[in-house]
This record gives structure tokens, sequence and C-alpha cells, in this order.
């Protein structure tokens, strides 16, 4: 539990952090597994990020939350755009006659491709696994498995088209 609260402390220490000299602080001092010229920029909370797996070459921009709990890896060469929430945990609440509080979590990890680019704003929901070269459009929520390549938009996320 101590050790949760100082990874907890640094996290929130770091991500006040501007620019690119933040980002590499963020990458010294914080347990996700990463890659080569990874940017994770200010204003970002990360929970359980000994969980979290990056590629090279990943930008997730400003104020994104990952809550890395059921595991998230995200593939190489794959952008993040500000404000974007990647869960891969949820509160149990299948037992009415227990409060949800107290029904701890289901954990379903998420997995993005590489060449993925997820616009602002966009929810990744538990056990989604988002094909190479997918883009997310800004707003979607995405609910289910995405194909590679394929354009997703909406709220459920749906495939809009293909990049050719």
């Amino acid at each position: 539990m101590i050790k949760y609260e100082i990874i907890l402390w640094t996290m929130k220490l770091t991500s006040i952090i501007p620019g690119a000299i933040g980002c590499r602080i963020r990458n010294a001092v914080l347990p996700y597994k990463r890659g080569v010229n990874v940017k994770i920029w200010d204003g970002i909370h990360i929970d359980s990020p000994s969980k979290l797996t990056i590629g090279d070459d990943v930008s997730i921009n400003r104020n994104c939350l990952i809550n890395a709990g059921g595991g998230v890896s995200i593939g190489s060469k794959t952008l993040i755009g500000p404000n974007v929430t990647i869960y891969s945990q949820n509160h149990a609440y299948k037992e009415k006659s227990i409060d949800i509080r107290l029904q701890g979590y289901e954990r379903k990890s998420v997995v993005i491709g590489n060449d993925v680019w997820i616009a602002c704003n966009a929810t990744l929901l538990p056990g989604v696994a988002i094909g190479d070269g997918c883009v997310i459009a800004a707003g979607s929520v995405v609910t289910h498995n995405m194909p590679p390549y394929s354009i997703v938009a909406g709220v459920p996320a749906k495939v809009i088209g293909q990049r050719s």
C-alpha cells in the first residue's frame, strides 16, 4: 500500500511538469514499460502504471486518464489525443444483494495496435482491441474490438470507413 501511495504522489508531482523535460522525467521515474521516443505530456494520470506497456514513438497528449489495472498495451507509432480515457477495469455489479462498492473490480485488458490515432475526448472501455492503423474519431466511445485500418466514430463507436 505504501509503495502504491509513493507511485501516486510521484505521478501527481511529475504530471505538472510541462514540455519535453516533463516527458523525460515521467519516463525516468514512473514504472511503466516503454520503448524509445515515448512522450507522455503533462496532466496525465495513470492508475496501475506497472501494468502499462508502451511501444516506440508514442505520444500521449495532455490530460489523459489511463486505468491500467487490467493491463493496457499501446503499440508503436501511436498518437493519443488530449483528454482520452482508457479503462481496463470497471466496478463489478452482478450481485444485487451486495453493494456495488463492495463487489470489487472486473479487469479486462485493452490492446491498441501500431500506427493508431485516437483523437481527443475518445473513451476506450475494458476488453477492447484496436487493430493496427485505426483512426478513432474525437468523442467516440469504443465498446468492442475494431478491425485494422478502420475509421471509427460515434457513441457507441462504429466503423464508418477504411484507411486506403
